[in-house]
């Protein structure tokens, strides 16, 4: 006997209908009923082993974030493709079996969703494989691709695999002995600029012969920047799902830390010269930050590089930044390529404007590098 699943979100009066088989259990547990094969994976479970893939799991069940689920697509919407642990790109149909995670989502120019209730129909809010039940959308997108939850996965205990199971960072020791620099790159909002800034430094430290090592600490699970920063020849770069969290919405003050104290433990690991992190989302983004606001991460960070798409946003995060003790060392991102804005900017902070170009400049590298190596004279002398 069949029943009907309804979904009602915010952006369509329009409701999403599926179907499932009906059960008087609670929780049902299943061998895997499908070859795995047959099955498009998504980026943020790569780090999972699939031999651990053993049972489908559904019934009267709360999900939680980072449980991996098995989904079926049900309308293509704003995400057609989903992407995979390698980074294609694999388009999407009706009917698809997607293996993606539960996560919680805040993007300003897309999706805010959060973890449902239940295996009811949702979303997938992001292309690198989050379920999530969509509660906002931006005007310049669809709404979310419509998918049906079919099961949670589960090992051959039956129990729910979650992607803190499969972390392959060590737990962070919080102990930062060497005095390797930490460079931030944050910016004013979504699509500031703060990747293609990140990545256009560490090319330009490779270019003057350093070992850069990169983190994202905070965002959507999604491979696209770490791909960026590994074209751009970083020695290592790691983000969050590394860490086994399918995102940072909604995650704990302790979670943050541990998160940002575990990548920059890794990543001093290899022998590199510098670190270079970025912080997604805009600086006034709750998780964003709390982490800014953190003295701890105040005190590892060397330099910052801020990014934005106007002046008046550069103006004010340049001068919030400096009021927590920050030392900002430029402006940068969507704004330095607009001459106009440069100009408003140079008039009201001592703060350079530097564009993409500049950072891959000959000796850019050496200028930064130099720049915290006097700092840090500054510090053990007592000047700071």
């Amino acid at each position: 006997m069949n029943s009907v699943t309804h979904l009602k979100h915010n952006t369509k009066r329009r409701k999403i209908k599926t179907e499932y088989e009906k059960s008087t259990q609670k929780c049902q547990i299943m061998p895997f009923p499908f070859e795995l094969s047959s099955c498009k994976r998504s980026f943020t479970t790569r780090n999972v082993e699939l031999e651990k893939i053993k049972t489908l799991i559904n019934g009267d069940i709360k999900p939680k974030a980072g449980d991996l689920v098995l989904c079926e697509v049900i309308r293509l919407r704003q995400h057609c493709r989903i992407e995979q642990p390698n980074g294609r790109r694999n388009r999407m149909f009706s009917k698809d079996k997607i293996i993606v995670c539960y996560g919680n989502r805040y993007a300003p120019d897309q999706f805010e969703s959060i973890v449902p209730e239940s295996l009811e129909a949702c979303h997938l809010v992001a292309g690198g494989g989050i379920a999530s039940l969509m509660r906002h959308k931006s005007p310049k997108v669809k709404p979310a691709t419509e998918i049906q939850p079919l099961g949670l996965l589960g090992g051959a205990e039956g129990r729910p695999l979650n992607l803190s199971m499969f972390s392959c960072i060590d737990t962070p020791q919080k102990k930062h002995s060497n005095n390797i620099p930490i460079l931030m790159v944050a910016g004013s909002s979504m699509n500031a600029g703060k990747t293609t800034t990140a990545a256009n430094i560490v090319k330009g430290l490779k270019l003057d012969g350093y070992k850069v090592g990169v983190a994202k600490v905070t965002g959507t699970g999604s491979g696209c920047d770490l791909w960026h920063f590994q074209d751009a020849g970083a020695d290592k770069a790691i983000d969050f799902t590394d860490a086994g969290f399918v995102s940072t919405y909604m995650l704990s003050d302790e979670q943050l830390l541990d998160i940002f104290h575990a990548l920059v433990d890794e990543l001093k690991k290899d022998r590199i010269n510098i670190i270079v992190i970025e912080v997604a989302d805009g600086i006034r983004q709750k998780e964003t930050q709390f982490l800014l606001e953190n003295l701890d991460i105040l005190k590892l960070t060397s330099g910052m590089i801020y990014t934005s798409g106007d002046s008046i946003s550069a103006l004010y995060g340049d001068s919030w930044l400096r009021k927590l003790g920050y030392q900002v060392m430029a402006i940068s991102g969507v704004v330095s390529s607009n001459p106009l804005a440069c100009r408003e900017i140079n008039k009201n902070t001592i703060t350079p404007v530097i564009s993409k170009g500049d950072c891959t400049k000959p000796g850019f590298g050496h200028q930064l590098m130099n720049k915290f190596e006097c700092e840090e004279t500054l510090k053990v002398h007592g000047h700071s």
